[in-house]
């Protein structure tokens, strides 16, 4: 039985089982019986399951079309930030078709590591990305600055959690138990965060300013628990650096996606609310170098959603974070289930400065 077959099966039993109580219900009333009324029922039922249940020619007239391996191999795979790929960047993918390359698209080595982290259910003891603490191995330090807006707080990491310095850090940003992180390493161990709360959108603060410019900023901020010589590392990352990003009309929001709803995506109902004077309401989603164009409808990502999931093969529970450019156009950073970023060949490349 084919997907198409499985809807038209779930409606025909809805159907025939309403259909079956109904004619059930003014049989054993106008005869008087209610033993009739449960006969009548009792065969609707078994009518149903023996047209429902098997698996009949007339449920698999569209059945699915596995890809050839022939064709595969033309799909580039992303890769983890935290794992090491050797394989460069094949052909496009057939999906990309119905995204928009601009003219100087450059494609990257997937291989390079991610700049942009993910923490969730921030608490004591949490388990930390395997390449966050790579990081940390690199610099010889297990110190490190969260940056939000115009403040920020030096934390010591030790055994797999954020120890001296993260209670202050919590209380002055309030930070909860179930709220999430996103933390983009600006060089030499500074991150900026970008907090959300529980409902999955950014928490804003008197203190809080977009993500600042990393090409022109001071090469790297001085700090006296690194004294090595200043060296570059180029990182990915589907945020350019010099990202501009819009506070004044729209904020941070992040979805977890579930493989079970494959064909939308849930988004805030405040960003529906800035398109929904349009009569054709939709977001251009960029990722990297590439933008796609998807329709939006009652509260929920539907054209050319499919082909998004299939570019980006999205995996169940992977998070996106949506970073507004304006009222309708967002950039996506999609992050695996350890809480890396996922590279992808088609994403921006640049340099941070680090005494590393």
């Amino acid at each position: 039985m084919d997907w198409q077959g499985q809807k038209l099966a779930e409606q025909l039993m809805q159907i025939m089982l309403v259909s079956s109580a109904v004619v059930a219900f003014i049989s054993g009333y106008v005869l008087g019986s209610f033993q009739i009324m449960l006969l009548i029922y009792a065969a609707g039922v078994l009518l149903t399951s023996l047209i429902t249940v098997p698996n009949w020619p007339f449920l698999n007239h569209h059945p699915l079309k596995w890809l050839d391996p022939s064709e595969a191999e033309k799909h580039p795979k992303p890769v983890s930030a935290n794992t090491s790929s050797k394989k460069k960047a094949g052909k496009k993918s057939m999906a990309e078709t119905m995204s928009v390359s601009p003219t100087n698209f450059h494609p990257t080595n997937s291989s390079l590591p991610a700049c942009c982290f993910l923490l969730k259910c921030i608490h004591r003891g949490q388990v930390l990305p395997t390449q966050f603490e790579l990081l940390l191995h690199q610099h010889h330090c297990n110190r490190i600055i969260l940056r939000v807006g115009l403040r920020q707080w030096t934390i010591t990491v030790t055994d797999h959690s954020f120890e001296e310095g993260w209670d202050a850090f919590c209380e002055h940003n309030i930070v909860k138990r179930h709220d999430t992180l996103l933390l983009r390493h600006s060089g030499n161990l500074i991150f900026d965060v970008i907090h959300f709360c529980e409902l999955q959108k950014q928490v804003l603060l008197p203190w809080t300013v977009p993500l600042p410019d990393l090409l022109h900023m001071n090469v790297v901020a001085s700090r006296d628990d690194i004294h090595t010589p200043t060296r570059q590392q180029q990182v990915a990352s589907s945020l350019r650096p010099n990202f501009c990003q819009d506070l004044s009309d729209s904020i941070c929001f992040y979805q977890i996606f579930n493989s079970a709803t494959p064909n939308s995506l849930k988004i805030p109902r405040f960003i529906d609310h800035f398109i929904n004077g349009s009569k054709t309401p939709k977001l251009l989603i960029n990722t990297g170098n590439k933008s796609t164009q998807i329709g939006v409808k009652h509260e929920r990502l539907h054209q050319n959603w499919r082909g998004f999931i299939l570019e980006h093969q999205l995996q169940h529970n992977e998070t996106l974070v949506f970073v507004p450019e304006s009222e309708n156009i967002f950039t996506a950073l999609i992050f695996d289930d350890t809480g890396v970023e996922k590279i992808f060949p088609w994403y921006h490349t640049f340099n941070i400065y680090s005494h590393a």
